[in-house]
């Protein structure tokens, strides 16, 4: 008989301010949606929730789940976290998420994932195997090493493939594969989606932000013959969908995909040409330029900021992204979110979900509502 397969879920993060509190919520109940569709399926052996969160952990007595709390006054790892949890738990099939990974994936093709791993003696199955979000894997104790050496989980699926030797599984592009709640404008995205699980739902219908640059994109989407520019890191799948689902002109600058799974972020190594553009012509011509050539942008933002060698807070980069440029404290995001805001045509800021996994979500609920 397969050994169990042990649901390892990391939630953590306690938000200080508005915007980050707002995205922890939402993971909480994200987080619970998916617990309560995994163990739906029968396969899982055992589910362990690791946390910092001692009041959400006390949340899930009532659930046949095993909570571990992160140690108090350790820095978190990712990697030496999971590491130390699968050895604790003595874990050969694991399948890993953070709490808010696939809030669109449904209950069949988890079902299909842990079918898949409990027939395996060595595999990795992941949902993007270059950047990923949650993976299945086994032998997972005998891939500490491997595990314990990663700072996040995005190249961990490509390390266990390459590095650890096991054969892997990845899912097509999609939004149930590629979209996960990372950003303020990934809520805005879900909240307009059809299909969500209740207790998210329940979250996003109370949130009361708005993004009239969001529903000005959608609005130019439905326009027949609209113009639309996808901005960063775009995914050749989500751009592809956009353009079969409209009839819309689409616009594609195409930059610095796996920037930060490469390592090349990190080694100060990111260029850009539209960043070198924006530095030629100024930040207000620069959005002045792009409302001559199209009715609406998404905009990865994330790659200019690399590209100028910048990495605001993730606070500073939310209140972007919710157009409260005068909440930002990093001078040149400050002016560029503000310019922005003020541009003639709706742009919409945000990282890479947004040309992305966020960008396929925002075309199945186009294609729902027509």
């Amino acid at each position: 008989m397969a050994e169990e397969i042990i649901l390892l879920l990391l939630v953590g993060g306690r938000g200080q301010s508005e915007v980050e509190r707002v995205l922890d919520g939402a993971h909480r109940a994200a987080a619970r949606d998916l617990l309560e569709l995994l163990l739906r399926t029968g396969l899982i052996g055992r589910a362990v929730v690791a946390t910092d969160d001692l009041a959400w952990g006390d949340t899930l007595a009532d659930t046949p789940v095993e909570v571990n709390f992160d140690p108090p006054g350790e820095t978190f790892h990712f990697g030496r976290r999971l590491a130390e949890l699968i050895e604790r738990y003595n874990a050969r099939r694991v399948l890993y998420s953070g709490g808010a990974s696939a809030p669109l994936l449904n209950f069949e093709r988890w079902a299909e994932v842990l079918v898949c791993l409990e027939g395996a003696d060595r595999l990795v199955i992941t949902n993007n195997l270059h950047s990923c979000d949650w993976l299945g894997f086994t032998p997972a104790n005998e891939m500490i090493p491997l595990v314990a050496q990663e700072s996040s989980d995005n190249a961990l699926a490509w390390i266990l493939a390459h590095e650890g030797g096991l054969p892997a599984e990845s899912f097509p592009a999609s939004a149930s594969t590629r979209f996960d709640l990372d950003t303020p404008v990934d809520l805005l995205i879900a909240q307009r989606y059809p299909h969500l699980r209740p207790r998210l739902r329940r979250f996003l219908d109370g949130l009361a932000w708005e993004s009239p640059q969001l529903d000005g994109v959608l609005a130019e989407m439905a326009r027949e013959g609209g113009s639309l520019t996808i901005v960063g890191r775009a995914s050749a799948a989500a751009w592809a969908g956009l353009e079969r689902a409209t009839r819309c002109w689409v616009r594609v600058f195409a930059e610095e995909r796996g920037m930060r799974a490469s390592g090349r972020q990190e080694r100060g190594e990111a260029r850009s040409l539209l960043a070198d553009y924006l530095e030629l012509v100024g930040i207000e011509n620069f959005f002045e330029e792009l409302a001559e050539l199209t009715g609406g942008v998404l905009f990865d933002n994330r790659v200019i900021l690399a590209a100028r060698g910048l990495w605001p807070s993730a606070l500073d980069r939310f209140n972007s992204d919710l157009y409260r440029w005068d909440r930002v404290d990093e001078p040149f995001l400050r002016r560029f979110t503000q310019a922005a805001a003020e541009a003639r045509i709706p742009v919409v800021l945000g990282g890479h979900s947004i040309v992305a996994g966020g960008l396929m979500a925002l075309v199945e609920s186009f294609e729902s509502g027509q």
